[in-house]
């Protein structure tokens, strides 16, 4: 009774698609919390170039620290992160040689201007609460955008 059960191939494919569906749903839902992942870095990314942008028309020609502190809340605010999180580094250099305390160049020499926009975030995977003792379902993914610009 059961030995015809076993040999009738009519529902061969329905069986196989049964076992190779969840898989292909994995696979799938997968693909999509990647593609989600490279959205936040794309746009964590685009926020430090947009904020590099400003500076560039901002007309930014001191490092002072308080000239800085909008473009470093604009590129928070571009990027949907906390001010905590972005990192805004004037660099001057007067003929090749970056300086530290001052924020100018003596008359003969030659002066270059940079900043550097650094915004960092996390992503938290659609399935981390399906594998809570791993390390990125609690504290996500580390993600950064960075940019620089010369100014002068």
């Amino acid at each position: 009774m059961m030995k015809p059960l076993f040999t009738d191939p009519t529902a061969n494919s329905t069986v196989e698609l049964a076992i190779i569906m969840p898989v292909l749903v994995l696979l799938t839902f997968m693909a999509g919390d990647v593609a989600m992942a490279f959205k936040a870095k794309i746009t964590l990314q685009r926020a430090a170039e947009r904020a590099a942008q400003m500076a560039t028309a901002g007309g930014y020609s001191t490092t002072s620290s308080n000239n800085y502190s909008n473009l470093k809340a604009d590129a928070a605010s571009a990027a949907g992160v906390s001010t905590n999180n972005v990192t805004v580094t004037p660099t001057l250099i007067c003929d090749s040689t970056a300086q530290t305390t001052p924020d100018y160049c003596t008359a003969t020499q030659q002066m270059k201007r940079y900043v550097a926009i650094t915004i960092s975030g996390t992503y938290t995977p659609m399935f981390a609460k399906l594998a809570p003792s791993s390390n990125w379902s609690a504290q996500g993914i580390a993600l950064t955008g960075s940019a620089s610009v010369r100014l002068q």
